[in-house]
Formats: structure tokens, sequence, C-alpha cells
């Protein structure tokens, strides 16, 4: 462990004003080049990439999880590596420098993690293109186990910056590195994807009339041993509508994890382009930590359905804006309404949320439990041909009244083979078929009160219902429209004006340079609200504006000089 005192090596400390930093963003962000990198790096475990694809592909081909990356166990703390800094107003702050060569993406994991209250934590790239936080003491848990998001490139500074207001001591424990090297997709730039050409942004005109729904479909990063995966899963209703933060997903996605990697699992809200294959897409919105409840015990779809039902540990921010969405046990073969069947909403290859769409609906067989699967073949529709891929894995299909039947196990669909065939679990057999114990039957969790009812509506989360917060249709997603602001001059030399009727609708707006590195952070002061431009460099901005509900809508700019 290394400590300096206020006024070494870090220009910021001769401001004595306190706290020092937005909560918003790291301290780092506004430190010398110079002083980030004369910290020590620490050298994380690395692997051989060739050996990572081929046992991921190996992998694949047996239907098991979609591996992403790898944990590199090597146990720190933040008493004996990592710089400490003492700032002139009493504010402290630890940075580990650290990287996992070959990485096309890093991420930290704790075993031990305590954030005391007003305290914050971010992981950034060296470089500082990208950071995830802040992360603060609502990520605390009685275990301490978390994972941080990750950050783009193999060599990455973490940060924890504790104003001197604050008094309980933070508890840094890393338990390892992740190395990630397939599935990482560069946000920075809205042009570049990550899964297939042909996949559809579920903002694009097919999924306008799922909005409910796509607030329920979450992005999985699961661990398994030294594995990391990808999957998709669904806040599901029960009949006693309370709701219970239970996730649906594939047991073939968590077959391999134990409890306390379970514990580790990161669930995204809202990983979402704002608009139809353009816009940033936040990746910050996460819970960490689920229970597994149930599972179809049935070798991950070998002998049954292959359902996993979760429980995440923590509850969900408000301002995430979940849906809790609805399921329909009946069996019968989905009924065709609007051209088509059934849609799936996904996170293909770990990537922003995307849907697709089919009205050939069979019921059939996966391997060897007759009748347990949906039978899916995709069609093409206004954007393109929506397909599925690894990490789309336990997503769920909705039919044309927008409840679930059943969860991805696998399939052919690519963007090179979009006819091929995929499989869902059928929710009938998840209720009360497969090789489980009675008390692993979906049933016995979502119909507690064993109501028997054969279907249920999604809802919202409506305080106003005593007893049954998801028992209506209530509390309606509130969004922002691109037309809802006007940004002149579109070509800004020293100054532009952000133009709204809605400014106290909207949290923050941040402004993003064409690489994705987060510039400033503003707040809306009236309807027409100057913005200083002059310390930004000639070329293309994104503004971003975000909701007090989590939804945004982002607009571009340009600077000329």
């Amino acid at each position: 462990m290394k400590s300096l005192l206020s006024g070494l090596g870090l220009a910021l400390a001769l401001l004595c004003s306190a706290p020092l930093f937005a909560q918003d963003s790291p301290p780092g962000y506004t430190m010398l080049s110079a002083d980030l990198d004369a910290l020590e790096t620490l050298d994380a475990p690395t692997f051989v990439f060739e050996e990572l694809m081929a046992d991921a592909e190996a992998r694949d081909k047996r239907g098991g999880l979609s591996v992403y990356g790898k944990i590199g166990e090597l146990p720190v703390s933040a008493d004996d590596h990592g710089q400490w800094t003492v700032m002139a107003n009493g504010d402290r702050i630890w940075q580990l420098r650290f990287r996992s060569a070959g990485a096309k993406a890093v991420n930290v994991f704790f075993n031990r993690l305590f954030i005391p209250e007003g305290a914050s934590l971010f992981l950034y790239s060296a470089d500082r293109s990208w950071f995830e936080g802040p992360y603060t003491s609502e990520e605390n848990s009685a275990h301490g186990i978390f994972q941080t998001a990750e950050v783009f490139g193999d060599e990455a500074i973490l940060e924890y910056y504790e104003p001197a207001s604050v008094i309980s001591r933070p508890s840094l424990h890393i338990r390892g590195f992740g190395h990630f090297f397939r599935f990482i997709h560069d946000y920075r730039d809205e042009l570049r994807g990550g899964s297939g050409s042909c996949q559809v942004d579920v903002n694009c005109l097919e999924g306008s009339n799922f909005v409910p729904e796509r607030q329920a479909v979450v992005r999985l990063s699961i661990p398994a041993g030294q594995d990391v995966g990808l999957c998709t899963g669904t806040l599901v209703n029960n009949t006693n509508r309370d709701c219970k933060n239970y996730i649906l997903t594939a047991y073939h996605c968590t077959i391999d994890s134990d409890d306390s990697d379970l514990l580790g699992l990161s669930a995204r809200f809202n990983f979402q382009r704002a608009n139809c294959g353009s816009g940033l897409a936040p990746s910050t919105q996460q819970r960490v930590g689920a229970f597994q409840r149930a599972n179809s015990n049935d070798n991950g779809g070998v002998t049954g359905s292959d359902f996993a039902l979760l429980e995440l540990e923590d509850a969900i921010p408000a301002n995430y804006v979940p849906f809790y969405a609805g399921w329909d046990v009946g069996g019968a073969v989905p009924a065709s309404g609007g051209g088509f069947r059934v849609k799936s909403i996904h996170h293909p290859s770990g990537d922003v949320k995307k849907i697709s769409t089919a009205n050939s609906v069979v019921s059939s067989t996966w391997v060897q439990a007759s009748n347990a699967h949906w039978r899916v073949e995709w069609m093409q529709t206004q954007t393109n041909w929506g397909v599925t891929e690894g990490g789309s894995s336990g997503s769920p299909i909705f039919d044309i009244n927008k409840r679930i039947i059943g969860t991805l196990t696998g399939g052919g669909s690519f963007c090179d083979t979009p006819t091929a065939d995929d499989f869902y679990g059928k929710m009938d057999r998840h209720w009360t078929g497969n090789p489980n114990p009675a008390n692993q039957k979906l049933k016995v969790w979502l119909d507690p009160g064993n109501t028997g009812a054969q279907t249920l509506n999604g809802s919202f989360v409506d305080p106003n219902v005593p007893g049954q917060p998801c028992g209506g249709t209530a509390a309606n997603l509130e969004e922002f429209e691109y037309e809802d602001f006007r940004i002149f001059p579109s070509l800004a030399t020293d100054r532009l004006s952000i133009s709204t009727s809605i400014w106290d609708s909207v949290k923050e707006v941040r402004i993003f340079g064409a690489d994705g590195s987060l510039v400033d952070t503003i707040r809306l002061s009236g309807t027409i609200t100057p913005v200083d431009v002059q310390r930004l460099a000639s070329g293309i901005y994104y503004v971003s504006f975000i909701h007090f509900s989590g939804s945004h809508v982002t607009q571009k700019f340009s600077v000329i000089r």
C-alpha cells in the first residue's frame, strides 16, 4: 500500500473546497495524465486467446453457457495494494491500476466489498475513454460479493473516493479480475455493433407495441467457477402480485454455477439504444446477486423444458422502471395477430436489447423430452431479420397478448441462417412438468396461492395498490421523444442552447464525444439553457437527455472552429 499526502503529484489537491469531486464521474478524470501514468500497474492474470475460444466454442456446441470471460484469481486488498491519496481538505482517494494483457475488456470481482454511505467507487479504462459507476452504499450486502461492469481494453483503474465527512471505512477486498475475450461491443461509437448485422434494436418499429415488456428483459452476466457467461432473463409477475424480483431464464445458463457464483451474478437493466439503430446504451443500471429458487433439473434441457427461476437479492431502484412480465401456461399453439405469433426480446452476444419476430411456431422436441419446446422460425420484418445468438439463451417469447409462453434453450438461427429453427422451453412444461421435485415446479413459485390461474398479465409497480403493487397496469412508462428537445445552433463555435418545455422532467444531460467519452454533465435550468462549448475541440458530439424514470433520448451537434 502506498500513501501520499496532499500536494504530491495531484494538482487538484491545491483546491480546498469540500467535496472536491462530483459523485457522478471519477476523480481521476480531472487528474493530469502524467499522474495516472505514474501509478504502479498490477499485472493481473492473463490467458491464451486461442485456448479460451476453443473452450468457449466447444461449450457452445454442447449447448452450455455462452462464456465470454475468465476470472483471473488474484487476491488484492486496498490495505496492501494501490495508492491512497489524502487531499488538502481531508478527502481520500484510493487508486489501483491493473492490466490483464490481451483482454478486450476487464472488470473487477470482489469477495468482500463495503462502500460507506457518501463514498463512491468507479472503474475506468486507462485512457479515460469509458467509465462505470459510481457504485455506492446501495451495492452493499451481507456477503460482500460483487462484480463491476466491464470497461474496454486490457488496462484499467479502479478508484475509490471518500469525502472527509465519511466516518466509516471501506472494505475493498478483490477476488480477481475479469478477462473478457469475446462478445465485447464498443458503444463509444453508436455505429458500431456487436451482434449480427441483421439484428433489430428493440426501439425499432417492431418493438413499438412491446415497450412495457422491454422493461422486463435483462442482460445476465453469470459467473460459473472461473468462467463468466452471458444469458438473457425476464422479470416475471406472480399471482400474489407482490413484485417479487423473480427472473426467469434457462437452466443451462446456471447449471454450472453454485450458490456463491450466483451471488456475483449481474443483471443489467435498460441496456438498449435510445433510438432504432442509434443512440448510446446506458450500462450502469445493474443489480448484483441472486438466489436460485427453482430449476428444471433436466441437464439443461436434455430431458425437460430447461428453466431456472432466480430471485434478485437487492431491491430494484424505482428509476429503472421495472416491468414484471405476464405469462400463459395453457400450452396452446399461440394465435396469430398483427402479422405475427410471437416476439422475442433478448441480448444476442450480450449486445444491446434486440427484438425478433416469428409467425411459424409449432410444438416440438429439443433432445429427449417430447413436445417440451416450441420450434420457432423467424421472419423478415420492416427493419431486418431478427434472429438469436449466444447470450440470447433464457430469453422469452411473448404471444400476441404480450405474455411469456417459452424461454430459449437453443437452435441454429444466425444472420447467415435466419430461417434455421430455434427452440423455446414451454411455459406449461416449466409449470408442472420436468424431472424436478415438487417444490421446484415453476407453479409453486409463480402461483404461490395455488389459484389455478393459467394466465397472468404483466404490470409496472404501482405503490397505490396496497399488498399487490403488481396487480394492475398503472404507472405507465414515461419516455422522452426526439422532438421534445431542440439544440441550436447545430453547428456551434462558442455556445449553444437547449430548448425544451419539459426541462423539469430531465434528471440530467450528458454530453459525449464521438468516441463515447463523457465530456460534460449539466442540469437544465429552464425552458432554454445555454451551454458553453468553447473548451470542446472541433467534431461531433452526442447529448443524452435522461428522464427521472431512466428513459433517455440522444441528439447530435457539431463544434466547428
